[in-house]
């Protein structure tokens, strides 16, 4: 099951256990201090944005088989889950990108985001600034990827959301102290919903 059925509203996503700057919760600040967000504590900040089957490598996701342009990864969080549907294992992420690329930030908002399955979402209103807003997704014979695509203009500067869940249903299943398939799209989501981008005022 993809990620489209635990995407809630921004102010509901607030309300999880995960969302607040709790014992439970880490915060986390990169890119020279521009973003800020807080993450469950049982989850480890990562540099590695190796790509997957369907699935591109670098700083921000790509649908047309573009090149991803000049520009660097500033964080990923994952998660291995058991999936909804009990088959295989399902993988649930969220990375955080951004360019100074003249020509990346010319096209920030559609650059990538022209696909057979892509739609155009509502702009979305995240840390004080509004985002272009993009779901996509492909399927293979045994993978399958789903995403919400997020891209903004901040202070001169490209910015990349990519809320990603990946499941793989030939895949072995999880370790069974793995969380659920909702339980790690819940945190994944709550990450989301405190990411800030900007100087602090």
């Amino acid at each position: 099951m993809s990620l489209f059925r635990y995407l809630l509203p921004l102010p509901l996503l607030a309300l999880l256990p995960f969302a607040n700057a709790t014992a439970q919760t880490k915060s986390f600040l990169g890119a020279g201090g521009m973003v800020r967000l807080s993450h469950a504590s049982n989850l480890t900040p990562t540099r590695n944005f190796a790509g997957r089957a369907l699935m591109n490598s670098g700083w921000r996701q790509m649908w047309d088989g573009k090149p991803v342009g000049r520009g660097v990864g500033i964080v990923r969080f994952w998660q291995v889950a058991k999936p909804t549907d009990g088959q295989g294992q399902v993988t649930e992420m969220i990375q955080v990108g951004f360019s100074r690329s003249t020509a990346v930030v010319a096209t920030c908002g559609t650059e990538g985001m022209n696909s057979g399955s892509g739609r155009r979402l509502p702009d979305r209103m995240l840390g004080g600034h509004r985002w272009t807003a993009y779901a996509n997704g492909d399927a293979g014979m045994s993978q399958q990827v789903s995403a919400i695509n997020l891209r903004s203009v901040i202070n001169g500067a490209c910015y990349t959301i990519d809320r990603i869940t990946y499941a793989t249903k030939a895949a072995p299943p999880p370790p069974r102290t793995a969380p659920t398939q909702a339980v790690a799209a819940a945190k994944m989501d709550a990450i989301l919903a405190t990411i800030k981008v900007g100087r602090r005022r």
